[in-house]
Order: structure tokens, then sequence, then C-alpha cells
């Protein structure tokens, strides 16, 4: 049976990819992906707090890409929100996990058979997390995406982009990709590399 091919929704369930293109100031390759890139509010939280954002630049330049990145409402990041009003000091935890976990459950819930996630992701405890078991779920971490645009002629600058990602690091991130699909669909993010 011919798999058909279906295009995905990029969801970033942690905060390493931004912060980590923020580093070398480079935000706006989110801009590459021909959907929106969802983010969970808590996850947002998280990218744009000022221990992470001090001068504000992530933020702004996640505006930047305007109607490109889609905030995702939890209950878990309202109560959060809530919670702050009253106490400022009130800590996050791991809060931005249980945030996307409930982003999970909601999507297995809602989606059909031709709905793929591109789950863009640094943090490895991401494949653990409900969001990297979904059905048919689509995993690649920041390395290996831009490593696949430099090969298909789309950021030519990509593998030195990569070494100055690992040049910040303790230890370099290893590229990972395991492609989503089922016996009837297969996800592409680049049609080039997978084809139809």
């Amino acid at each position: 049976m011919r798999r058909r091919t279906v295009d995905v929704a990029v969801i970033i369930p942690d905060a390493g990819p931004v912060l980590t293109l923020a580093g070398i100031d480079r935000i706006d390759l989110l801009g590459r992906f021909a959907v929106p890139v969802r983010v969970v509010d808590q996850v947002y939280y998280e990218i744009t707090k000022p221990a992470n954002d001090p001068k504000g630049e992530v933020a702004a330049g996640l505006r930047r890409l305007h109607n490109r990145i889609e905030i995702v409402e939890t209950n878990v990041g309202v109560g959060f929100q809530t919670r702050l009003g009253r106490d400022p000091l009130t800590p996050s935890g791991n809060l931005g996990e249980i945030a996307v976990d409930e982003y999970a459950t909601t999507l297995a819930h809602s989606t059909g058979p031709g709905f793929v996630p591109l789950v863009l992701f640094e943090d490895p405890d991401v494949l653990n997390l409900r969001v990297g078991r979904l059905k048919g779920v689509h995993l690649l971490n920041t390395t290996a995406w831009l490593l696949t645009l430099q090969r298909e002629g789309l950021l030519p600058e990509g593998l030195d982009l990569v070494e100055r990602i690992n040049a910040s690091r303790k230890t370099p991130m290893v590229p990972f990709e395991k492609v989503g699909s089922t016996s009837k669909i297969r996800s592409t993010w680049l049609r080039r590399s997978f084809g139809p």
C-alpha cells in the first residue's frame, strides 16, 4: 500500500530550541517551517522569563515572527499565571512538562489519523513525555533540523551554526530524527528530504 504524505504541525515542547537559536541570533529560522510553530504557554513563559531572557531579546525575536508562532493556552499555564499574580516568587518547577503533556492529551483526543505532530526538541526527557509517544509523532532535534536544511541547500551556513551551538555546550548535540509514520501515512517537513 502506498503511503500518503501529510504535512505536519510543529510543536516545541521545551525551551531548548528557541534559546539555542537565540544564542546564535537566529530565531528567524523558525520561520522556515511552512506551518506555525506551536509553543504551550508555560514553555513560552520559561523561554521568555527574565532568567532566560534578561533583555527581552528572545521575546522580541518571537514577536517578529508574528503569526508563525502560536502560543497554546493550557490549564497548567493559566493556573500558574494566576498563582504568579498572587505571589511573584511562585516557582515554575516542572510545569512546562506538565503543560506539554496536557496539550498532547488534547491532541490525542481531538485529531484524526492524518495529523502528524513534528516535535522540535533538545531535552532528551521529551522522549519520555506523552508528546514524544503520540502515534505517528515525528521527532527532530535542533542539530538534525539545521543539518538537513544545509543538506537541502536551504541553509548554506547550517554546519557553521551547529558548530557555534556545540561550542557553547558542555557536550555536543548529536543529530537525532525519528520520522513519524504509520501503515498509511508518512510525515514530512521537507518534501525534498523524504519524498512522497
